[in-house]
């Protein structure tokens, strides 16, 4: 029971141990196990500091990745508006073209019916001419016995003729 219940010598020797022994924790373990503890507390903190950073670095590639989309969009939309412009102009300067060729063959073939309707209208004058000479001829030829009566006769006949 001497240990339950020390004397004096032993808690000085246990006190001159004990300090003895915080001295030597102090010198080889405390420093060490604290270097350790800062270096470690360093290192978080770098790691932190590297995580903020990357988180920066992965937001500001995420706005970029954005905008690059954002801008490719746009040039699409844009690429797209100048194909459709450029195929609604192409649509437009070959319609221009149908059109006048259309124009150009219409006007032509009223062109070709005027003068053929201008032939045939010569035609049936001359025609008409001729059996209206004929025939006056030959009623001229019963009634009158004159030349000269029958010419004007026939002359009066031709100006009353109008065939356009």
């Amino acid at each position: 029971m001497e240990l339950v219940k020390p004397d004096v010598g032993l808690l000085f020797w246990m006190t001159i141990c004990f300090v003895f022994l915080l001295l030597l924790m102090r010198k080889y373990a405390w420093g060490p196990i604290l270097n350790a503890l800062n270096e470690r507390e360093q290192g978080i903190q770098q790691a932190l500091n590297e995580a903020e950073e990357a988180k920066k670095q992965i937001s500001e590639a995420t706005s970029k990745v954005q905008q690059m989309l954002e801008s490719g969009k746009a040039e699409k939309e844009a690429l797209v508006k100048e194909a459709k412009e450029s195929l609604s102009e192409y649509k437009k300067e070959q319609q221009n073209k149908i059109d006048a060729q259309v124009g150009l063959q219409l006007h032509a073939a009223k062109e070709e019916i005027a003068q053929q309707k201008r032939t045939a209208i010569i035609e049936l004058k001359n025609k008409v001419a001729e059996l209206s000479i004929e025939i006056a001829e030959k009623i001229i030829k019963k009634e009158l016995k004159d030349d000269h009566h029958r010419n004007e006769l026939i002359k009066e006949n031709i100006e009353r003729l109008d065939f356009e």
